[in-house]
């Protein structure tokens, strides 16, 4: 009787455990725009597998992957552990995602898009990756206008993710944003017609604010209050910190989630380090993230 006992208080034991390590199966989710497909060089692509290799994370979303096919992405993933990646197109600007999981239900949208954006369904989380017109801030409202048409495609009790280059400024740092922003924007709309990005004169959020309307969070701001820049980085290609002036710190690089995917959100922050300083013009964004079964 004593052993049949010890039997059955073991088995609950490890039945609790098998129950807890599901219950809090997380996905870590980096976004990161790599500037020109990695500047096409060995050694920075070298870079950014090392960078992967330490982070470990289990899905990328991936801005800016100019030169790369579907086939040499498929190469690119397995250096990195992932054998499931998807990229949007083959010219221009692509967007990209390489995961450790199956791509669900995926979809390349590159209709009314200035780049274009990838959806896919990980895990049972829904991911959008886009990168937005970094020239008009009119165009930037259509596309977040035409993501969020899909987004209310899916179940508002199911996990939602939109993640990416947004070029767009978010209200919360707003006090980061002064004069000296607003007459660097002043002067590139004078210099350069195609440039719209100012709204009536003023730094614009109402693209982000799209979002916070439709119920979305800013990741980042979810755990973290103080400002923290993901553009622009302060190193060049052969580690030497920047001399010119390469533009005010600015946030707009986002992951932004829905009400059901931000209460699964146990980390999240922009990561700055002797890889991300080189890779490219941005850091790479991150958030770890429990699934509830």
């Amino acid at each position: 009787m004593k052993n049949y006992k010890n039997t059955i208080v073991v088995a609950i034991v490890m039945a609790v455990n098998v129950c807890v390590a599901y219950a809090q199966e997380t996905l870590k989710i980096v976004s990161y725009n790599v500037l020109y497909g990695l500047k096409k060089d060995s050694v920075n692509i070298d870079r950014f597998v090392n960078f992967t290799q330490e982070w470990k994370p289990d899905v990328i979303a991936l801005e800016e992957m100019n030169g790369y096919t579907q086939k040499t992405l498929e190469q690119l993933g397995q250096r990195i552990g992932h054998d499931y990646v998807l990229q949007s197109k083959e010219e221009g600007f692509p967007v990209a995602i390489t995961s450790k999981y199956p791509l669900v239900n995926f979809r390349k949208v590159t209709e009314n898009m200035w780049h274009s954006y990838i959806y896919a369904k990980i895990k049972g989380v829904h991911i959008f990756v886009i990168h937005f017109s970094p020239f008009s801030y009119q165009k930037r409202l259509k596309e977040v206008t035409d993501v969020l048409a899909q987004v209310n495609e899916i179940s508002s009790n199911e996990p939602v993710l939109i993640m990416g280059d947004f070029n767009s400024l978010d209200i919360s740092d707003k006090d980061k944003y002064g004069q000296e922003v607003l007459n660097a924007m002043l002067q590139s709309e004078q210099k350069q017609d195609h440039i719209r990005n100012l709204h009536d004169g003023q730094i614009d959020y109402s693209v982000l604010g799209k979002l916070r309307e439709a119920g979305f969070q800013d990741t980042y701001r979810l755990l973290h209050k103080e400002f923290e820049s993901s553009v622009p980085t302060f190193k060049d290609g052969n580690g030497n910190i920047k001399q010119n002036n390469t533009g005010h710190p600015k946030r707009i690089d986002f992951i932004w989630a829905n009400s059901v995917a931000a209460s699964g959100v146990t980390k999240s922050g922009i990561i700055k380090n002797d890889y991300t300083h080189y890779i490219s013009d941005h850091y790479p964004t991150f958030i770890e993230l429990k699934l509830s079964k």
